[in-house]
This record gives C-alpha cells, sequence and structure tokens, in this order.
C-alpha cells in the first residue's frame, strides 16, 4: 500500500471519528401542547435528539400514563447529533477522487467498506426507521421511563448517528377506559381510550373480553392500536391469542404478537372488538386503543330533492328536473361535515320548487314594484341602495297607495248611496201620481149634492194640493 493510499485510509478513518465524537453535542429540542378532554387535559410532547443520546419520556401527571404516538430515526438527518452530513460526504468523495492508481483504488473499497459498517446504504438514507414497537416495550403504560436506542432498539449498533424524531402524549389514567364487556358510545368532538385490563404487566385470558363501539347512523368509526403486545404467533403462522375488530358482524381485522399504529375505518356505525386469550393470564403487555368518529349523521333530503353524491365529509342534493332551491335558484346544494355536524340545518332547508313558477313570481313581483313606485325608484330597490333609501321608498309607497282609497270611496258613495235614493225617490212620485189619478177617476163618477163619508172623505182629501 503506497503513502498515499494510507494517507486515505486515515483520513477516512479520522473523519469517522471526528463524525462520532461530534454526535455528542446533541442538539435538543421539546415542544409541549395540550388537547382538550371530556373531564381535563392531555399533554402531548414532542422531542427531538440525536440517537445516541438518552431520551427521557416523563408525565408531570402521578394520575397519566404515556402512549407513543410517532418514533422515527432519520438517517438523513443530523442537525441534532452536531454535524452536517451532507458536508461530510462531499469532504469524504473530494479525498478519494484525489487518487487514481491501484492502491487508491482499494482505499476506495476499503472506504466502502468502512461505510457500511458504520452508516446506513444510500438508497436506506432517506427512509425512517419506526420506533414505536421498541419504545412501546420500554415506556407505554409508564408515567415514566427512559430510553436508549443503541440498547433498547435491536440492531442499530452499526448505524450512524443521526435525529430521532419521538411524539408521545400523558394521558389521564381516568380518561381510559379498563373494564371488559362495555357497551361504548362514540359520539361527534370526542376521542377515547381503552385499554385491556392489566395492562401494560398482562393481560387476562380464558374469557372473551370485548367491547362494542356505537356511533349515529351514517357515521363511521376509527379505531387505532397504539400499541399491541400479546402471545406471537406459532411456527404455522396462527395465533393462539387474538384480537379481532367485527364490522357489523363481519370481520375486518385479526392480530397477534407485536403491532403499533394500526388503524382500523369501519363502513358502518357497529363495531365489535373481541381479545380471545387461551391462558388466565399472559405477561404480555396487552393493548391500548383510540377510538373517534368519522363523518356526520344520515339526514333527510329537503322536499322533492335527492342525495346525489354522498361522503364522509360532504353531502349534495340535487332537486327534480324542472325545479331548483327557491333561495339560491340552483338546482343542486351540498353542505359540509365539520366535527360531527352538518354546516347546515337542512330541516330548515326550503324545498324544492318549480323553476317556471319561481321566475313568474320574480318578474310579478318586479313588474308591482314598479307599477307603485315608478320605474326609476324600482330599479333603485332592485339594485339595492341601501337602508335609507328602501325606507323612503316604502314611504312613497304607502303616500301612493293612501290617495287610492279617497277615488275607491266616491264611486262606492255614488253606487251604495246616490242611485237607491234616487230611485226611492222615483217610486214615491209614482205612487203620488197613481194615487192622484185614482182620486179624480172617483171623484168624477160621484153624483153632486150626494155621497157616503168615505165621499166626504175622499173630497177632503181631493182638496189637498197635488205634490
Amino acid at each position: 500500500m503506497t503513502p498515499g493510499s494510507s494517507l486515505t485510509v486515515l483520513l477516512l478513518i479520522s473523519t469517522s471519528f471526528a463524525m462520532r465524537n461530534s454526535s455528542s453535542r446533541s442538539l435538543r429540542t421539546r415542544q409541549i401542547s395540550g388537547m382538550k378532554l371530556s373531564s381535563g387535559f392531555m399533554e402531548i410532547v414532542q422531542e427531538e435528539t440525536c440517537s445516541d443520546s438518552i431520551i427521557r419520556l416523563s408525565c408531570r401527571s402521578l394520575k397519566a400514563i404515556i402512549f407513543i404516538l410517532e418514533a422515527e430515526y432519520h438517517t438523513d438527518r443530523t442537525n441534532a447529533c452536531g454535524y452536517d452530513l451532507q458536508a461530510i460526504e462531499k469532504e469524504r468523495q473530494k479525498s478519494l477522487h484525489q487518487f487514481t492508481d491501484r492502491n487508491a483504488l482499494y482505499s476506495v473499497k476499503f472506504a466502502r467498506h468502512l461505510r457500511e459498517s458504520y452508516m446506513a446504504e444510500e438508497e436506506e438514507k432517506s427512509t425512517a426507521v419506526d420506533l414505536r414497537p421498541s419504545l412501546n416495550r420500554r415506556c407505554s403504560g409508564l408515567q415514566h421511563c427512559r430510553y436508549k436506542m443503541s440498547t433498547d432498539h435491536p440492531g442499530p449498533s452499526l448505524w450512524i448517528p443521526a435525529n430521532i424524531r419521538v411524539k408521545y402524549a400523558c394521558i389521564p389514567e381516568k380518561e381510559v377506559r379498563k373494564y371488559c364487556n362495555m357497551h361504548v358510545k362514540v359520539v361527534a368532538d370526542e376521542e377515547g381510550y381503552v385499554r385491556t385490563p392489566g395492562y401494560p404487566l398482562y393481560y387476562l385470558g380464558e374469557n372473551s373480553c370485548g367491547w362494542i363501539f356505537k356511533s349515529l347512523p351514517g357515521q363511521r368509526i376509527a379505531l387505532t392500536i397504539h400499541d399491541l403486545h400479546i402471545r406471537d404467533r406459532e411456527p404455522d403462522g396462527s395465533c393462539v391469542d387474538v384480537v379481532r375488530v367485527r364490522d357489523s358482524g363481519s370481520t375486518v381485522y385479526e392480530n397477534c404478537g407485536t403491532v403499533a399504529g394500526d388503524t382500523i375505518i369501519s363502513n358502518t356505525n357497529l363495531v365489535t372488538v373481541d381479545l380471545i386469550a387461551s391462558e388466565e393470564f399472559y405477561p404480555a403487555r396487552g393493548f391500548l386503543l383510540q377510538y373517534k368518529v368519522l363523518g356526520c349523521p344520515d339526514i333527510l333530503a329537503p322536499n322533492g330533492s335527492h342525495v346525489s353524491n354522498g361522503t364522509l365529509d360532504t353531502r349534495t342534493f340535487l332537486c327534480r328536473m324542472g325545479t331548483l332551491f327557491p333561495d339560491t335558484k340552483q338546482r343542486t346544494r351540498t353542505i359540509f361535515c365539520n366535527n360531527g355536524r352538518w354546516n347546515e340545518n337542512v330541516q330548515s332547508m326550503p324545498s324544492c320548487v318549480a323553476s317556471s313558477a319561481l321566475i313568474l313570481k320574480t318578474e310579478a313581483d318586479d313588474n308591482r314594484l314598479s307599477s307603485l313606485s315608478g320605474d326609476d325608484i324600482g330599479s333603485e330597490v332592485r339594485r339595492g341602495v341601501g337602508t335609507d333609501n328602501a325606507v323612503a321608498f316604502t314611504t312613497q309607497i304607502m303616500d301612493s297607495a293612501s290617495t287610492q282609497p279617497n277615488m275607491l270611496n266616491n264611486a262606492d258613495y255614488t253606487v251604495d248611496v246616490v242611485l237607491p235614493t234616487l230611485l226611492i225617490a222615483l217610486l214615491f212620485v209614482g205612487n203620488a201620481v197613481i194615487v192622484y189619478v185614482i182620486f179624480q177617476y172617483r171623484k168624477r163618477k160621484t153624483p153632486p149634492g150626494g155621497g157616503t163619508a168615505e165621499e166626504v172623505a175622499l173630497d177632503a182629501a181631493s182638496g189637498v194640493p197635488p205634490v
């Protein structure tokens, strides 16, 4: 081996050693937030540090337990360890390309072997390693714990020191259901948690331990198994102890062994979860799962329409042909689901009406306004000139309308009073003329110098001057 190639090998070894030493200057970041629960708050902690350091997970409340939300090891991020991986790689490549003889090629092979024994492969550098199984084994269900990747996770001794990102929650123990054979009502805006009796020390067996989750019709239920640790599979792949999820009687999930982060979304609003175990108790953690509701309840379409498209987050109503919604003048209407509730009250939605009737009604209203107030004022009102002008316009309508009853009253007075009075007067005059003619006729037939009292009376009446 030539002195130049020896220098290359020493340079690579010293670079790796310096990178390892610089990782001890870890730059840890920590963020704490809270989430509102039905009876308090759940603390959520997010921490990022170097993989060669010790991570301490703890809950400030003594009545809270830890469950892991995320845990990832990123081989392509090293800022938390205090060095720039890309700069080191660039410097290494620059030193390797300075030698072209055979010994230098040997040095490249040696450097590649050194790199493979210490760092991840190129294709693995862009991926993240899931650390949740080992973190669950170490910390889930406890109030505080210590975790070190080099000792608590299998096979990390050959990995390059890089960033570890951990996100966990401290949930009050009273928020976690811990009894079997329960009916659980899943409601909007709330998340719940279930753990097996004895978690995280052991789980019970021999008898089935189950839960029934139910929400409103039309909604779905999401179950997330944050930590599952029961008896492993048999050599033939079968499960002696098993967790089974059934959706309205149909099995949608079965598993055993160790699992972290599995999510099951139901197709209906009724889900059952059962832990079926063979022994009285088994020294494994059991499981911890989270449940929540998805979507909004079923709703009836407004009169004259039907649901044309429906998802977990939206419903679209379509009026029958030739009809539309009167307030929007559209044939379709879409409502949106937000935190388990629709943004509109369907019961208060107007029914679909015929589009031709709506157009005629609109035109009739416009014509009526124009006839009462004039085209100019009517156009101003249709353009929406403001509240004050609308009030003035209303006052003008009332004033013009107040003059119309006077005209109508004059016509009614002529028909109802004057004409009947003239007819009655004509009847009286006619009767008087008839009586006068009768008296004159009878008077001519009476002989002179005689007559009865009736005749005297008629003579007296005849002396009455004519009307």
